[in-house]
């Protein structure tokens, strides 16, 4: 390597950064004390500045050293990603395979898909991990995730993408309500009452699927906040602040304070898709992508899973 710095070098600086003490951090890498701090000077050697500031009763990184450590561990979760993948490709029976999605998909989809991933792959470890649709990107990009659960998004030379669902929309009432003593409300039933939505810039396809909802209802909302996040919005509404449309995967996250309507006027306009590497070729991360198509086929409306 260009600066001499080998593997282990950032193995046992990782470890000492994680312990901030050279004598445990020794004991658990099974060596001893005085050849891995000589191995940390060699490192510190190696890159030309001080990593760890050392006293007789303390060890702390230093500005320097937090900034190497984040290098260090992308550096080693990236070489833990590399072999996992090397192996899937190769056939082996374990490893990790690394997946992401937005909330909708770790809820609602991924539970079965990974359940029934698991009776043929019984040895392979499922890493999943709670995203928005453009960090999922970046990662699925560089290679920190094999498969994402993400949003339509525009095409990208490094991506595939298939179809999952789509999924509607219900209203979201605090549980003392008025709306919320009815069974059935439509959009019409929002005018004139303090709502809360999505941002414009976030989210899009939510916001403008309800927008339109309001305008197809010839009434002008009321709106008292925007917010980023469907959650956000559970939580204002169960506050007190207003009333709410949201995608009906939020119906299952079950609250004391909150009602749910389904909305059966406003169309399932908003799409899940399943995307990965265009140049995969890993049949365990192929065979993991066709579960969930098998999974979710069938499944276009969310709205099923609401009770009425």
């Amino acid at each position: 390597m260009k600066y001499g710095i080998e593997f282990r070098h950032l193995h046992y600086f990782a470890c000492v950064a994680e312990e901030l003490h050279f004598s445990r951090a020794a004991d658990k890498l099974g060596m001893a004390q005085a050849p891995l701090s000589q191995q940390i000077r060699q490192l510190e050697e190696r890159i030309g500045t001080r990593l760890f500031l050392r006293t007789t009763r303390s060890v702390k990184l230093t500005p320097a050293g937090e900034i190497f450590l984040r290098h260090a561990m992308e550096i080693l979760g990236g070489i833990d990603r590399a072999v996992t993948h090397t192996r899937s490709i190769s056939g082996d029976d374990g490893g990790k395979i690394y997946v992401s999605g937005v909330h909708v998909a770790l809820s609602h989809i991924l539970p079965e898909v990974i359940a029934e991933f698991h009776r043929k792959y019984p040895n392979i470890q499922v890493d999943v991990q709670l995203l928005g649709t453009a960090s999922q990107l970046e990662m699925l990009q560089s290679g920190k995730v094999q498969v994402a659960f993400i949003r339509p998004t525009n095409p990208a030379g490094f991506l595939k993408t298939d179809h999952l669902l789509k999924e509607g929309f219900v209203a979201v009432l605090p549980k003392h309500h008025r709306l919320a003593e009815r069974d059935d409300i439509g959009v019409r039933d929002f005018a004139g009452e303090p709502i809360i939505t999505y941002a414009p810039t976030i989210g899009a396809s939510y916001h403008h699927a309800i927008m339109d909802a309001f305008r197809r209802a010839a009434i002008y909302p009321m709106i008292v906040q925007e917010v980023s996040h469907t959650l956000a919005i559970a939580t204002l509404v169960a506050a007190g602040v207003g009333i709410a449309i949201a995608p009906s995967w939020l119906a299952h996250n079950l609250s004391p304070h909150l009602v749910y309507r389904p909305l059966d006027e406003i169309p399932d306009e908003v799409e899940l898709i399943i995307g990965w590497q265009a140049n995969e070729t890993s049949k365990v991360i192929l065979d993991f992508i066709e579960i969930a198509k098998n999974t979710c086929a069938g499944r276009n409306r969310l709205r099923s899973m609401v009770a009425r």
